[in-house]
C-alpha cells in the first residue's frame, strides 16, 4: 500500500474547458473514461461513520492521520456490477488505499459473513483484496459504522503520458443522498446538488509537482484546499444532527442486514 501525494483546488466551471486543452500535451484520458462516449464516468460511494461522526469530526478538527470508509461502485447497476470496501487512509498530505472487489449482489452478505474470503475478488492474485476486505470488516464493527451519505459525482481521468503514476480528474456535478441504504447505491432519485457552479481538480502523484502543473496552477490563481466531498455532501442536507444520523442511519443498515 504506497502513498501518494493528493491536491486539491475548487475550480469555476467556466475554467473546464481551458483547463482540460493546457493538460492534454501532457496528459490522456484514462482506459476506463475511454470507455464512455462522453469520456467520463460517474462514481457512487456510500460513506459510513461511527453514530458519534468520528469521520466528519476528525476532519474539522484537523486530525493529520486518519481513515474514511466507504462502499464504492461505477456508473449503473448491471448483473456484473462489483462494489469496493474501502478504507482511504490520509497522512497530511498522503493518501493510500485499502480496496477489496466483491460482486455487488453479495455486498450485503459479506458485511455480515463469517466467510468474507468467499465473496472476494482477487485480481492481484497475492491475496491483498481478502487481506484489505478483514481490514475494513475489522473497522465496521469495531466502530459500529453505519451509512451517512451517498456521494455520487461525474468523473473525467486523465494520466501522464510519459509518467502513468501522474493522475488529474475534473469531479463535476457532485450530489448525495442523505442516510442511504446499501441498495441505494445505484439510484439517485431523491439526490441534492451539492455543488453546482464548481468542480473539483484532484492531482495525485509522487515525488514532486511537475511544473507544468504548478504553471498551470499559477496561470489561473488555484487555491489548493482541504476538500471533503464526504463532509460537503453531508453539511447539503439540512437534516444533518447528531440525532437524526443515530436514528436514521441504524434504519439504513437494519435494511442491509434484512437484505
Amino acid at each position: 500500500m504506497k502513498s501518494r501525494y493528493e491536491y486539491k483546488y475548487l475550480v469555476d466551471n467556466s475554467l473546464i474547458d481551458k483547463i482540460r486543452e493546457d493538460l492534454l500535451p501532457f496528459m490522456e484520458v484514462d482506459d476506463f473514461a475511454k470507455k464512455h462516449s462522453d469520456g467520463q464516468y460517474t462514481v457512487r460511494s456510500i460513506y459510513y461513520d461511527s453514530p458519534k461522526f468520528d469521520c466528519y469530526r476528525e476532519k474539522y478538527d484537523g486530525v493529520k492521520i486518519r481513515n474514511k470508509y466507504r462502499i464504492r461502485g461505477y456508473d449503473t447497476l448491471s448483473g456484473e456490477s462489483i462494489a469496493f470496501l474501502e478504507i482511504k487512509h490520509k497522512d497530511t498530505n498522503c493518501i493510500s488505499k485499502s480496496r477489496a472487489p466483491v460482486s455487488y449482489s453479495n455486498v450485503a452478505k459479506s458485511l455480515y459473513s463469517r466467510h468474507m474470503d468467499d465473496y472476494v475478488i482477487s485480481f492481484s492474485g497475492n491475496g491483498i483484496e481478502k487481506k484489505d476486505a478483514k481490514k475494513f470488516l475489522y473497522y465496521y464493527h469495531l466502530k459500529k459504522l453505519h451509512p451517512a451519505v451517498l456521494v455520487i459525482y461525474d468523473r473525467e481521468a486523465f494520466w501522464g503520458k510519459f509518467d502513468k503514476s501522474l493522475r488529474l480528474t475534473f469531479d463535476k456535478n457532485l450530489r448525495s443522498v442523505i442516510f442511504p441504504s446499501l441498495n441505494m447505491l445505484y439510484n439517485e432519485d431523491k439526490a441534492k446538488v451539492t455543488m453546482k457552479n464548481n468542480f473539483i481538480l484532484e492531482i495525485k502523484f509522487f515525488g514532486t509537482l511537475p511544473r507544468w502543473i504548478k504553471a498551470m496552477v499559477s496561470k489561473y490563481q488555484l487555491d489548493r484546499r482541504a476538500l471533503s466531498k464526504y463532509t460537503m455532501s453531508l453539511e447539503t442536507h439540512n437534516e444533518f444532527n447528531s440525532k437524526s444520523f443515530a436514528k436514521r442511519s441504524l434504519i439504513a443498515n437494519r435494511e442491509v442486514c434484512n437484505a
